[in-house]
């Protein structure tokens, strides 16, 4: 079986030769596309001209001016000051198509006399979040996995680094998840899924960045109690994505 090293690097050099090839493939169907998405556009503003003049856009439930979304029910109770006891209710999925990854890359010098080897259950405890997501009963975690932490003067000063990943599979790592965790902070990426301007989800109150690229691989991006948060899977559906980021934010 393949390291977490070994993996990591099979599985970006194969993203990053088939995202390479897309780019070139949409250069050539662009051309074609875009004359015959105008052509639609006139199409559909006729026709809803000709069925009344006027599109209704105005959601059939009433909304607050401050509501966490345009056209979304807000639920938020104001005489309790807090959110409904369902977390859920105000969820809202939007899957971004991710066109591209950036080749961009960000190093961190990591001295190896600050490193401080921890357990995941050390980890969970030094974040305050349980960052192990619940997966599909075929997808197995990884065995043996463990982190560290890096503190400056041989481990004995501040943190200055705590980015901690763990994985997970099947036998024939079809199907795999992996998530970064990182404390104060969104994750440093070496590769850059997310331009800024996506629209964000929003899972039991707490907004989400969430792609999908052409070949198949989820990502998402969060902040949850303070943890910034990536995940990254393939081979699985969009639930059980979604359920997977649902078992980390309660």
């Amino acid at each position: 079986m393949k390291n977490y090293n070994e993996m990591a690097k099979d599985v970006f050099r194969r993203i990053e030769e088939h995202e390479t090839e897309q780019r070139n493939r949409r250069k050539t169907i662009s051309r074609i596309i875009t004359p015959l998405c105008c052509f639609c556009l006139v199409a559909l503003l006729g026709f809803g001209m000709w069925q009344g003049g006027v599109f209704n856009i105005t959601p059939s439930d009433q909304t607050l001016e401050d509501a966490l979304y345009p056209g979304i029910k807000d639920n938020f109770d104001e005489s309790k000051g807090e959110f409904p006891s369902n977390p859920a209710a105000n969820n809202k999925i939007v899957i971004n198509s991710i066109n591209g990854i950036s080749a961009d890359k960000m190093m961190v010098n990591l001295a190896v006399g600050d490193c401080i080897e921890m357990t995941m259950e050390e980890l969970c405890e030094y974040y305050g979040v349980d960052y192990i997501p619940d997966v599909p009963i075929d997808i197995k975690i990884w065995p043996d996995q463990i982190g560290e932490i890096f503190k400056r003067n041989g481990g004995t000063g501040e943190v200055y680094w705590d980015a901690n990943g763990v994985n997970f599979s099947n036998e024939d790592f079809t199907r795999t998840v992996h998530v970064e965790v990182d404390k104060g902070s969104y994750v440093l990426q070496d590769y850059l899924y997310f331009k800024g301007t996506e629209e964000k989800s929003l899972i039991n109150n707490t907004e989400v960045l969430i792609g999908l690229t052409e070949n198949g691989y989820y990502y998402s991006e969060f902040m949850y109690n303070g943890i910034g948060f990536l995940i990254d899977a393939k081979g699985v559906t969009e639930d059980e994505f979604i359920s997977i980021i649902q078992s980390i934010i309660k």
